[in-house]
């Protein structure tokens, strides 16, 4: 076993004809890491996830679970790697347990403990033999779930593992993923356009923007230092705006003046709009997160 990262993408890239999907990716996943994926519809992220199961080849570069190529052990990187996308596909007709018999034949596993411990893993115990078509949603991901860990994987890759979700079955699932990666050591991508779960949730996060990763690190590092101060101003806004401008990045909307700094500047900021004429009426502080930070991103990379 390689004591490096579990799964390591080195420059994949995949081109349908004149078009690149994913130019040159490169993501690492340690062990117990749960990393984030983000991005834009056709940013290419189905399409990385793809390569990384093996469902799609990639035209360059290389994938290596546990120090071993795709291109050189395709089928045994493929038995390493599970999948879960956003809608898993079940026979409704039949139950949980023989929807998973069926995944475990096809994939050679023959010790049928492994499919009662799958549906005990992710909390559907006593629903073995009730039909898939009785679950709800979230049932049905937590059996999505099980299903790709039937092969005892050591990466799992999940595609919108809370698309369609209540607040409630969402947070069942995070908690599920959560567990996996800090109890049994799994290394986790999670694609998402929730914000908010994967700034809950994740360890790393990975930005892509047409077929590139063109940020990734952990929240602190991509948040940084960056602090807003919100204030409602009673006086000449525009004059207290000018006045601002040495403390930090300024901007004005209607009554409310917000600046981003690298530090907590409120002090500072309501000395200055005083000094300007301006009365703060409310004044309000707080740090950056993950939505303002993908946001910046994509708008710098328009």
């Amino acid at each position: 076993m390689s004591s490096g990262p579990v799964l390591r993408a080195m420059g994949l890239r995949k081109v349908y004809g004149d078009f690149v999907a994913v130019d040159r990716v490169d993501l690492e996943i340690g062990r117990g890491e749960i990393v984030g994926l983000l991005g834009p519809n056709g940013a290419g992220k189905t399409t990385t996830i793809s390569m990384m199961v093996g469902l799609v080849p990639p035209t360059s570069g290389d994938l290596v679970v546990e120090g071993r190529s795709v291109r050189r052990d395709p089928v045994w990187v493929r038995s390493r790697v599970g999948l879960v996308p956003d809608s898993p596909g079940f026979y409704d007709g039949m139950t949980a347990w023989e929807n998973l018999w069926i995944t475990a034949r096809l994939n050679g596993v023959r010790d049928e403990s492994r499919i009662q411990d799958a549906i005990s893993r992710v909390g559907l115990s006593g629903w073995e033999d009730v039909a898939v078509g009785k679950f709800s949603k979230g049932m049905k991901q937590r059996l999505g779930i099980a299903d790709a860990l039937l092969k005892s994987p050591s990466v799992l890759l999940l595609d919108e593992p809370t698309a369609g979700l209540d607040p409630g079955g969402s947070d069942e699932v995070l908690r599920l993923i959560r567990s996996l990666a800090d109890g049994e050591g799994m290394a986790v991508l999670m694609s998402s356009h929730l914000l908010h779960q994967v700034e809950w949730v994740c360890d790393r996060v990975a930005v892509m923007d047409r077929g590139r990763v063109i940020a990734q690190g952990t929240l602190d590092q991509l948040v940084g230092r960056r602090y807003y101060v919100e204030m409602e101003l009673d006086g000449d806004v525009n004059a207290a705006a000018r006045a601002l401008l040495p403390v930090g990045k300024v901007k004005v909307e209607d009554r409310r003046i917000v600046v981003e700094a690298g530090e907590d500047v409120r002090r500072k900021a309501v000395d200055t709009v005083l000094r300007a004429g301006a009365v703060p009426v409310e004044v309000r502080m707080r740090r950056a997160g993950l939505a303002e930070v993908y946001r910046n991103l994509l708008e710098a990379g328009s």
